[in-house]
């Protein structure tokens, strides 16, 4: 990704294939100032200087040093910076040959940019002495500090398999990047491919909200890169690496021939799996109704031809024992019925021929049903003999059935008489206030009067047929 380099041998062949000629015989456009157009960073402590100019050697002045710092026959050099404020500036240097002894060895502090060392003008039978210097350039000033994104170290948060059947990784950008590479791993083999957020074609498969970054791995672009394609059901290793273009800081915008680099994060493994067998995400549940939950959720698999089972946990200490199919369906909601009061745990589970997928997390539902409460019975002695029972029907309740027991005993052993069954019927409920009037026979009175008890529930039936009992309640009256 870095701007290209030449190794110093080829700095010192174009030198002497130019340097003898063209500086010896030349105008005075040397002379003029060079400007300053690029000022950027290229790695940790490296910051690239670029310029315009005519002449064909320039000496670098860093911080006011009078001796030059890098003396290049190129019109771009390499520093070497600590962080804070630095300035510098840039003198073009003509070479003017005397008929002396130019067998003198001089050197340069500094690096020539893609070169090894500093300028030995001696070994190219340049005498410094013979050195003349035009205009410096405007002196440029900036503070410079160590772009963070040189240390960082992403982290792989997650993968999935979206309903292409498309690996998406999921990862954090603390530093808004251009450029995302991504690495694939399969046994010893190992592809990049580049996510340059620039192309139009890179940027659709990419999707950032906040620091937060969801890249698709799409088949036809990884086929484009010649990189390798995923597969479902095999095993693979992801890595990623941040790069971010570095700024000018002539004209604050992005060097896009050059960039910086994080360091490349851990590798995560993953294997990819087919939309349609990922877990779906229960969004919605809830008691709708007496007895009656519904349940939605959501699947990166809809649309493949799948259906979901809904299921229904029992659990223990919060370890699943078994699990019961309560139905299919093709839709992303299911309505569960005829629920009694309680906590339901259920889940979903999507399905294709005789496979499975993986179920969804958990979903606990608490039902409180008003039906299942006992009725709040009364009883009332009236002439003859016959008790006047009152209670309100609860919605849903088809029937209340009742049982009667008769006592015997003493009056001073109320709470504690024994009672034997008496009668028992139905009595079909309607809604609001009830009332029925039971009449007892000769056969249950005794000296100490007539002892009853009355028992009352609500019954209603399940879709099933199966049949569903409230709460029970229970009165005695003694007439």
């Amino acid at each position: 990704m870095k701007k290209c380099a030449v190794t110093l041998l080829l700095i010192m062949g174009l030198f002497l294939f130019f340097g003898f000629t063209a500086l010896a015989e030349t105008d005075d456009s040397w002379k003029e100032k060079p400007v300053i157009t690029s000022v950027y960073e290229s790695g940790n402590g490296q910051v690239i200087i670029e310029w315009t100019g005519s002449a064909d050697l320039y000496e670098i002045y860093l911080d006011g040093n009078k001796k030059p710092t890098i003396t290049t026959p190129l019109d771009n050099a390499e520093l070497s910076l600590k962080a804070g404020r630095h300035r510098f500036s840039v003198t073009p240097v003509h070479y003017q040959p005397r008929d002396v002894d130019t067998n003198v060895s001089f050197s340069f502090d500094g690096k020539i940019i893609g070169g090894g060392g500093s300028l030995d003008l001696g070994a190219l039978g340049i005498d410094p002495k013979d050195l003349l210097r035009g205009t410096s350039s405007d002196t440029f000033s900036f503070n410079y500090t160590v772009s963070p994104i040189l240390s960082a170290s992403p982290e792989i948060k997650d993968a999935a398999t979206d309903s292409k059947d498309r690996v998406v990784l999921l990862f954090e950008d603390k530093y808004d990047s251009d450029i995302y590479i991504v690495s694939l791993m399969s046994g010893k083999d190992v592809n990049y491919v580049e996510y340059d957020l620039a192309a139009a074609e890179a940027a659709a498969l990419v999707t950032k909200n906040n620091t937060s970054v969801s890249l698709i791995l799409d088949r036809d672009y990884l086929k484009k890169q010649g990189c390798m394609l995923p597969q479902l059901g095999e095993e693979m290793s992801f890595k990623v690496m941040l790069y971010k273009h570095p700024i000018n800081q002539v004209d604050r915008e992005k060097v896009l021939s050059f960039t910086l680099e994080s360091k490349e994060s851990k590798a995560f493994g993953y294997t990819p799996v087919a939309a349609w067998k990922t877990a779906p995400v229960i969004t919605y549940a809830s008691q709708t109704a007496d007895g009656q939950v519904t349940l939605r959720w959501e699947h990166d698999g809809a649309g493949s031809g799948c259906q979901y089972e809904v299921l229904m946990l029992d659990k223990k200490l919060v370890v699943k024992k078994t699990e019961t199919v309560l139905g299919t369906t093709s839709k992303n909601e299911f309505v569960v019925k005829d629920l009694m009061n309680g906590k339901f745990s259920f889940a979903v589970r999507p399905v294709s021929s005789t496979q499975q997928g993986e179920s969804s997390s958990a979903s606990v539902v608490e039902v409180k049903n008003d039906w299942v409460l006992a009725p709040s019975l009364a009883c009332t002695a009236i002439s003859g003999d016959r008790i006047r029972l009152n209670w309100t029907a609860a919605k849903g309740v088809e029937s209340y059935h009742i049982t009667v027991y008769s006592g015997s005993g003493s009056l001073l052993r109320y709470v504690n008489l024994d009672f034997n069954k008496y009668r028992e019927f139905d009595v079909q409920a309607k809604d609001g206030d009830m009332e029925y009037i039971f009449t007892y026979g000769k056969d249950v009175v005794s000296e100490n009067g007539v002892k009853l008890k009355f028992e009352i529930y609500g019954v209603k039936h399940a879709a099933n047929g199966e049949e569903q009992k409230s709460a029970v309640s229970s009165q005695i009256i003694t007439a």
